[in-house]
């Protein structure tokens, strides 16, 4: 049966290694928690989904507690904590009093008709019943073999199901929202004696049947239909229970041609896109099918002058002659790992074999830092240019033709990864703007403007989102722009400097380009979102991710709690619904705290 394992006193990191500290003897920035617990649930992982849920459930609730109990003399309590795979850049995640590792949270399995409601709008054969910390990987494997697949995802797959649609993680598929639209239902585990079964009236899943069999001896289940507090669940931040499990829509297996070309962005193409008119913009990469997905990389420091890259997946009927394989598609973030992994090697910052000097000729322009720059980018001129010289992308000539059966053809999960830069933690600065996707004419140049003066470290990658579901999503706008900001982290610069000789040529110059080098990303996140606002164009920024987000920037996207009206406030009064009072001194953490999301927990009732 599942069961809680416990650690005390254990070193924890999060994989972008952006949370707590570093020291010598502890050089990989960590903190340390003081009970660790993880769920051990691999022998029901095979159960039927309403079972394993149930089977979940009650080692959970026995978790919280023990949590209680533990946390109760605190004043003030700290938070039981929740992490997946520890994705997230921001301090979402991480709590050093206590926290449970959802990992072994993992399972998918269909939904039985007979457990269906004869209003659900979804065949039960479209629904999935996956357990909170099973990652997307895994539920796509799940559901090849069934002819099933996700809508969309993230552009890798090791992310959780809770985490992901927890905080509004996005891919993202045109003319859709992100992960948290395919959750159908939850099952949240809101106390040592309460769990809850939550679903839209307008679209519910379980028949009184099927909720039956969440049952647990001795523990409350209710259940909950309404379409407002499902929405406010949707995007729960970790504070409205443990996500034990959720009820997902998947979809048929398609096949899709995978389109990688190099073009010149200009106005009318910006234009396009501000309008939605993607079969142009596919037109002009000579595509004649409107694509299913479509990014574009450009080059902040000159995004009408360099050649930008387009990434799409284009859907196709015809049979590939090739089999499928992977697409191994080089991301951004999977170039910068690249980029982190040749730092972090010594010949990355010694002259070469050949004696040639590290940095060039003294009259080599650009200055310095950017001298040292193209030496650590391998001779090219900046990540832009590394990033689009390794990823594959063609001259934008001659048709490109989708169901020419010669091209190979790919499912969704074919076109994603699983570890984000390659599995090289640390080596990623990442930060994520939404905005409405009729100000982005406006918006590139601007924020391009705002960043001319950075060294060229980082690219801007533009995605499209619409429709998103969750009342906290960050992606707020009917229709979405959302602009990542990917480049060397500080910590993988402060480990190449940490790695210099100072003996060695150049190593004063070296030394001082990286201790340049590690601020450029925050100073970039911060010109950006300047820009935006003295553009008057509205963003908001994602959750689990970098940039400096801070309580006046939500309260100004989703309105002050005092306001009734806000959307902050419904949140939590739809938190309060959900929990428990006993329970809400455990479901928070100390980010959301200091976004204005809830207010410092006080005492800890028992």
């Amino acid at each position: 049966m599942p069961s809680i394992r416990y650690d005390d006193h254990v070193a924890w990191s999060n994989y972008h290694l952006t949370l707590g500290a570093r020291s010598a003897a502890r050089p990989v920035p960590s903190m340390t928690i003081e009970r660790l617990a993880r769920i051990e649930a691999g022998d029901v992982a095979a159960q039927p989904g309403l079972a394993r849920f149930a089977a979940t459930a009650a080692p959970l609730m026995q978790h919280l507690a023990t949590v209680r109990s533990d946390l109760g003399g605190r004043r003030p309590p700290g938070p039981a904590g929740m992490t997946g795979c520890s994705w997230s850049f921001s301090p979402v995640i991480g709590t050093p009093a206590s926290q449970l590792a959802c990992d072994g949270l993992s399972g998918a399995a269909g939904l039985d008709e007979g457990d269906r409601d004869p209003a659900c709008t979804v065949a039960a054969d479209r629904i999935a019943l996956v357990s909170g910390g099973t990652r997307l990987r895994k539920l796509v494997d799940w559901g090849r073999p069934l002819g099933l697949t996700l809508m969309t995802s993230g552009t890798h797959l090791g992310a959780t199901v809770a985490g992901s649609a927890g905080t509004a993680s996005h891919g993202s598929r045109l003319g859709y929202g992100g992960i948290q639209n395919m959750v159908l239902g939850m099952h949240l585990i809101t106390g040592a004696t309460d769990h809850v079964w939550i679903e839209r009236s307008s679209g519910p899943v379980l028949n009184a049947q099927g909720a039956a069999r969440l049952e647990v001896a001795g523990a409350r289940l209710r259940v909950v239909r309404d379409d407002d507090q499902f929405e406010d669940a949707l995007v729960h931040l970790g504070s409205m229970g443990i996500v034990n499990g959720v009820a997902m829509e998947m979809v048929p297996i398609e096949t899709f041609a995978l389109l990688r070309r190099r073009a010149t962005l200009d106005a009318a193409w910006l234009d396009d896109l501000a309008q939605g008119e993607f079969d142009r913009a596919a037109a002009r990469l000579h595509c004649p099918v409107v694509p299913a997905f479509y990014e574009i990389t450009l080059n902040p420091h000159a995004p009408f002058a360099d050649e930008a890259t387009h990434l799409m997946y284009v859907p196709r009927t015809a049979s590939a002659l090739l089999p499928p394989g992977d697409a191994d598609i080089v991301r951004p973030a999977d170039a910068i790992g690249l980029l982190g992994q040749w730092l972090t090697r010594s010949d990355a910052t010694r002259p070469s074999a050949a004696g040639n000097a590290l940095v060039g000729e003294r009259d080599d322009p650009g200055g310095a830092v950017r001298r040292v720059l193209r030496r650590l980018l391998k001779d090219e001129s900046s990540a832009f240019a590394y990033y689009r010289a390794i990823g594959k992308f063609e001259a934008n000539s001659g048709p490109f033709d989708p169901e020419d059966p010669a091209r190979p053809g790919y499912d969704w999960g074919a076109l994603h990864g699983d570890e984000i830069t390659g599995n090289t933690p640390g080596a990623l600065y990442n930060a994520s703007f939404a905005i409405p996707r009729d100000h982005l004419a406006a918006a590139i140049p601007a924020i391009c403007r705002a960043v001319a003066h950075l060294e060229p470290s980082f690219v801007f990658s533009i995605r499209f989102v619409a429709r998103p579901a969750g009342t906290l999503a960050f992606t707020r706008f009917e229709q979405n722009a959302v602009i990542e900001i990917d480049g060397l982290s500080g910590l993988i610069c402060e480990v190449a400097a940490a790695g210099i000789d100072p003996s060695e040529p150049h190593a004063g110059e070296m030394l001082a380009a990286l201790r340049a080098l590690s601020t450029t990303l925050e100073k970039g996140a911060v010109a950006v979102r300047a820009a935006l606002e003295a553009a008057r164009i509205p963003s908001s920024m994602h959750w689990a991710k970098l940039g400096d987000l801070d309580k006046a920037k939500v309260q100004a996207d989703f309105g002050h709690p005092a306001d009734p009206e806000s959307l902050i406030r419904r949140w939590r009064d739809t938190r309060d619904a959900l929990l428990p009072e006993e329970s809400r001194a455990l479901f928070w953490n100390d980010h959301v705290v200091a976004l204005g999301l809830l207010d410092r927990i006080g005492t800890a009732k028992r």
